[in-house]
Order: C-alpha cells, then structure tokens, then sequence
C-alpha cells in the first residue's frame, strides 16, 4: 500500500478581513428582529463587535507595568549615632502596633 502524503492547507486571515466580518455582525446586530417582525437591536452584541475592533486596531492594551524610580538614602550620622528614618509601609505597620 501507497503511504498517502499529507496535504496541509494554508488559512489566510487578515486583519482587513476580521474587521469586516465584525462589521457585518454588527449590523446583523442592529437590524436583528424581535416578535412580530419589529426590530429589536442586540446592543450586547453591538459592543462585543465594537470592542475586538477596537482590540484589533490595537485601541486597548494591556495595562503596562510602570516602575517608579526611588531614590534610598544612605546612613546619617549626627553626632557619632545613625540616624533611623523610618518611611513606607514598615513605618505604617509600627504606628497600627503602637
């Protein structure tokens, strides 16, 4: 028996194409129809759409994470002793004990 090669089929899928589509959903959305013919628009769906467009047009991204610079004192000396600064959430935590 022959072995049967494998056919692989390539999906083509741009972003043109899934921005349309959404569009038409859209659409269907708006003019979708209730009892008696009436029309009765699915605004959940509306917004669905609305917000993978927006996704794919690159409107909403994930919230980056932004570092803070801190600048960290080095020891304090007044009259041969260190001097304690006591800041942030240690300094909160002592003030809850006391």
């Amino acid at each position: 028996m022959a072995a049967k090669k494998k056919q692989t089929k390539k999906f083509e899928y741009s972003k043109n194409e899934s921005f349309e589509n959404l569009e038409v959903v859209q659409q269907m959305a708006l003019n979708r129809k209730g009892k008696d013919d009436e029309v009765s628009p699915d605004i959940s769906i509306f917004l669905k759409a609305e917000e993978l467009k927006g996704k794919l047009c690159g409107l909403y991204s994930e919230k980056e994470k932004t570092s803070t610079n801190v600048n960290i004192m080095g020891k304090v000396m007044i009259d041969g002793k260190a001097l304690e600064i006591k800041v942030g959430e240690d300094c909160a935590q002592e003030e809850e004990n006391d």
